[in-house]
């Protein structure tokens, strides 16, 4: 199964954008997608992000108030795969096999003002900040960087420091580990009453990424 990426060249990174989205590469099947763009598949940070500010986006989430969103907030998203075929037909990155990588990210950032660059995921094989600053940009993976989850590149390389960050991923299924880890457990008192606390939790961080 052999997946091309159906956005990259219809919605390149503006060079009015001060953050940048940077993910894998969609699913297979995008032409069952709920909207057809980058994660339209279950909309899943749309609607975080949506939440987040305040239904910005929309009471119902659509391309067009995802488009007027990301240029409001000088936001572009981006993807590390052109190319790939897939072990199996799966959405998950370790099913990837990268064929074409999106090196044209190095040019596209560099006549942007991008000043920060959000991953959708990490540090394994396939995910999005493992092939960008390693496959494309060259660079080593450090413990110090696995465990900040986030580095600022030199201005040698873009021109101007560029401050990477992994989120923690917008998918239900990463809430129950998320549930686990420090960030969260140091913050959960403030959602004790909530009935869906990992997840306004996972609100109030993408705000915070979003807005700084």
């Amino acid at each position: 199964m052999t997946t091309n990426n159906q956005y990259l060249d219809k919605y390149p990174i503006s060079t009015d954008s001060q953050k940048l989205i940077v993910g894998t590469i969609h699913p297979h099947d995008h032409d069952k997608f709920l909207v057809p763009f980058f994660y339209g598949n279950k909309l899943s940070i749309w609607t975080i992000l949506n939440e987040a500010f305040n239904n910005e986006i929309g009471q119902t989430i659509n391309l067009d108030g995802i488009l007027k969103f990301l240029e409001r907030h000088k936001i572009s998203v981006s993807d590390t795969v052109i190319k790939c075929n897939r072990k199996n037909p799966t959405a998950l990155d370790k099913d990837l096999i990268p064929l074409t990588l999106n090196t044209g990210l190095i040019d596209q950032i560099k006549n942007s003002n991008i000043n920060e660059i959000l991953f959708t995921s990490g540090f394994q094989t396939n995910n999005a900040f493992k092939l960008f600053y390693v496959d494309i940009l060259g660079l080593k993976i450090t413990p110090e960087i696995r465990k900040a989850r986030q580095t600022t590149l030199d201005k040698s390389i873009f021109g101007r420091p560029i401050k990477l960050t992994v989120l923690y991923s917008p998918s239900g299924s990463s809430n129950v580990p998320l549930s686990t880890s420090k960030i969260y457990l140091d913050n959960r008192n403030k959602y004790l009453t909530s009935k869906r606390p990992v997840y306004d939790f996972k609100v109030d961080y993408y705000r915070d990424n979003f807005t700084t």
